[in-house]
């Protein structure tokens, strides 16, 4: 499994990744949603969790791939696998592409109106996974990501989040509303709809929130795992999460008791001030001080680019 895992290794990362997207787009969309179509897409999930480790000598590069390909682009993936997501809506191999990879979204009832001639798009595809360079893949990346701008809407990352006045406005409105989307389709909604008929829709409500967290947390746990070269967790970013969890728990509990017995709403600026505030303090608590105490720009231990 070893040796299997070092010859996928060898190829460059952009054709891995290239390769791995047409699977999915020219064969993987024509098998039934469902269990098959989730069986069939676990090549490319084992693929995208192996590829961070190509970057061995870039804690930056292994941060950016393990948050965008292997959580991201794998949880788009696996609501693709159930006709959900963002990635039901492309027209094309490129487009697939794009929306998998790049925090962008097909805009609706947008016509296509491709400036570059197909033939010629496939050539920059070509060049751009046989270049060994950088630089000149990511050029040829933003050519045609530029000549599809006219589909495609940029999902705002970030909604001034030094203005939430509350948990939940700061998980679920501003902060990383990519990453709260694709854990809110992927966690939150299933989780609330399957428990609502068993324990009831509050109750289902408070179990989606911690659920969302919780896994939330993980995703984070794994990407400061390749960020720091495989070193056994300590849990620290993951405990950071859950206890947002409860936090956003209790404040809703709070709110409504304060609605029931009439109670003033505290002023927009105290709340502000005690979000932040508690955002910014168990962040550097339980997420930058584990970061910058492991964090290791080379694998020594894992090189598996041949």
């Amino acid at each position: 499994m070893e040796d299997e895992t070092q010859n996928i290794m060898i190829i460059h990362p952009i054709v891995l990744v290239l390769v791995s997207l047409g699977y999915c787009h020219f064969l993987v969309t024509k098998i039934p949603k469902g269990t098959k179509r989730l069986l069939s897409l676990l090549p490319v999930l084992f693929i995208f969790s192996i590829l961070p480790w190509r970057f061995s000598s870039s804690a930056l590069a292994r941060g950016l791939s393990s948050f965008f390909i292997t959580w991201i682009s794998s949880f788009k993936l696996l609501l693709f696998s159930f006709n959900k997501g963002p990635l039901l809506s492309h027209q094309n191999y490129i487009d697939f592409v794009v929306v998998c990879l790049f925090p962008f979204k097909m805009k609706q009832n947008i016509s296509p109106s491709p400036n570059l001639p197909p033939l010629l798009k496939w050539i920059i595809i070509l060049l751009i996974s046989s270049n060994s360079s950088p630089f000149l893949s990511v050029i040829g990346f933003l050519y045609l990501l530029y000549d599809g701008l006219p589909r495609y809407e940029m999902v705002r990352l970030f909604n001034h989040p030094y203005l939430a006045t509350s948990l939940q406005d700061f998980w679920g409105r501003r902060w990383n509303r990519m990453s709260s989307d694709i854990l809110r389709q992927t966690v939150y909604d299933p989780t609330r709809q399957r428990l609502s008929g068993v324990i009831g829709f509050g109750c289902a409500k408070v179990a989606a929130t911690i659920a969302t967290l919780v896994v939330s947390g993980i995703m984070h746990e794994l990407v400061l795992y390749y960020i720091t070269c495989g070193n056994k967790p300590t849990w620290e970013v993951a405990w950071f999460f859950v206890l947002h969890g409860f936090c956003m728990v209790l404040e809703a509990g709070l709110k409504h008791v304060g609605r029931v017995k009439g109670w003033d709403p505290i002023h927009p600026a105290v709340s502000i001030v005690l979000t932040v505030g508690f955002a910014i303090v168990t962040c550097y608590w339980l997420l930058v001080l584990p970061v910058w105490r492991n964090t290791q720009s080379e694998c020594r231990f894992r090189v598996l680019t041949g």
